[in-house]
């Protein structure tokens, strides 16, 4: 699997850290988060403001998916790796009331708190899961946009990851992931450790 820890191992590592982040992105990762970082990455900044209460300081995401293509009003888009919600919400508002967005995380208190966001940001089109990427608890050919930003990189079987989007995906579908990606072997010390799977 990674070098001596369990699958279930790791995503306990990772459940335990975003915990932490659900309440607050601030000083959690060695990248730029909050409003600030989602402005620097090209998220429209009217979008940023009409977010409700502290969702844009949650947002601690490493790219922007909505840059790889449109989202359409009548679209159906799911968010693998929902965190807080912020992409929910900006899908949510180029779908429109004639589109859905369903969200899916891994961490109970990160889908608790997308929650929490989405009612307050009155959204009645938006629908949070608790699971596993692995595992996508949705029909074939469900989603019209499948959404990832800085999450896949948590998987640890990230073939089956990916063979459950496309399943997910309508023929035509699209998929828009931001990720970070390794370009040089980690140090030994830190292959396989559970602070560089949840990092």
């Amino acid at each position: 699997m990674a070098g001596s820890v369990s699958e279930s191992e790791v995503r306990k590592a990772i459940r335990k850290r975003y915990r932490r982040v659900a309440s607050s992105a601030s000083g959690c990762f060695k990248y730029p988060t909050g409003r600030e970082a989602a402005e620097r990455l090209g998220y429209e900044r009217q979008v940023i403001e009409s977010a409700p209460g502290e969702l844009p300081e949650s947002f601690c995401r490493v790219g922007n998916p909505f840059s790889l293509g449109r989202i359409f009003p009548g679209n159906a888009v799911l968010d693998v790796g929902c965190g807080a919600g912020f992409d929910l919400y900006v899908a949510a508002r180029k779908a429109g009331d004639g589109g859905s967005v369903d969200g899916i995380d891994m961490t109970p208190e990160m889908a608790a708190a997308a929650r929490s966001n989405m009612a307050r940001a009155g959204l009645d089109n938006v629908t949070v899961t608790e699971g596993f990427f692995e595992e996508l608890p949705y029909d074939d050919c469900s989603f019209d946009v499948v959404i990832s930003n800085g999450a896949l990189n948590l998987s640890l079987r990230k073939q089956q990851s990916f063979r459950e989007i496309w399943r997910v995906l309508k023929p035509e579908g699209r998929l828009q992931i931001a990720d970070i990606v390794l370009d040089e072997e980690l140090p030994e010390e830190h292959v396989g450790s559970l602070e560089a799977w949840s990092d």
